[in-house]
């Protein structure tokens, strides 16, 4: 009995002098006894002197070993939380609403990874739409881009996306496309004569956009971007997917109204 009161007063003693320690995003540690952990600050005292409390901000705390061994790693920057989005939709499937205008339909699939982080897939069916430029075209194209959701100059409390894939956003863009066309070839002694032309292109585009999620279930996607682009037939200017300019001046553009739903 004598032996297991002993033990018990060493376990007592050790634990009542035993420390926690919080790791600093610096690496720094402080040893400590952590008396509150707040939503944007950590509060502890120093065994020592318990009556005087101090207060670390969480962004700069990576974890908390307490002395326990329980450690608790801290997330300080509240958009990167996934717990605010857990209940939100993160996918979505949208058509490029003036694609058709321009003789193709896009159809468009955007998947979230994590916070403020999308990868989206574009495939565009040319010659399902309205011919206005009369080029009986026929082909696809397809995108491929990785969207980076824009986050605040500066923080406060709590701040969240207020949906998860919505905001505004620059995304890299890659994308190809291939399509038959008739070209007519004007020469001033035999007239107009029409033959059929085959085109092959390349973009690499810098997106910048804005999405709006509205009842987390409508999505409306507007875009701008440019970047480069190089085409086999680079004497005319097709606008299916991109437009791709001379080669020897090798700019692409892209830009489009998309509107879907969020599943």
């Amino acid at each position: 009995m004598k032996h297991l009161l002993g033990l018990m007063l060493i376990i007592c003693t050790y634990t009542g002098f035993a420390q926690d320690k919080i790791v600093k995003t610096t690496g720094d540690v402080v040893n400590c006894k952590v008396s509150e952990i707040l939503s944007d600050e950590i509060k502890y005292y120093y065994t020592d002197n318990p009556k005087i409390i101090f207060g670390i901000d969480k962004t700069l705390v990576d974890r908390i070993e307490f002395a326990t061994g329980e450690t608790i790693k801290i997330d300080g920057n509240s958009f990167d939380n996934s717990e605010y989005y857990a209940n939100q939709r993160k996918r979505a499937l949208k058509i490029n609403f003036l694609s058709p205008l321009l003789g193709s339909t896009e159809l468009v699939y955007e998947q979230n990874i994590k916070p403020g982080k999308s990868w989206e897939t574009a495939i565009g069916i040319i010659g399902l739409g309205f011919d206005t430029y009369e080029l009986n075209s026929q082909g696809i194209y397809g995108k491929l881009a990785y969207k980076f959701m824009r986050t605040p100059n500066f923080y406060t409390q709590r701040m969240h996306y207020a949906h998860i894939m919505k905001g505004a956003y620059f995304a890299p863009e890659l994308a190809f496309r291939y399509a038959k066309y008739d070209y007519e070839d004007w020469d001033y002694y035999n007239g107009g004569n029409t033959t059929r032309k085959e085109d092959l292109a390349l973009a690499f585009t810098l997106k910048f956009g804005k999405q709006w999620v509205f009842d987390d279930a409508l999505v409306v996607d507007t875009f701008f971007g440019v970047g480069y682009g190089f085409s086999k037939d680079n004497k005319e200017s097709i606008p299916y997917g991109f437009a791709v300019f001379d080669n020897e001046f090798p700019i692409a553009l892209t830009y489009g109204l998309r509107i879907g739903w969020a599943f």
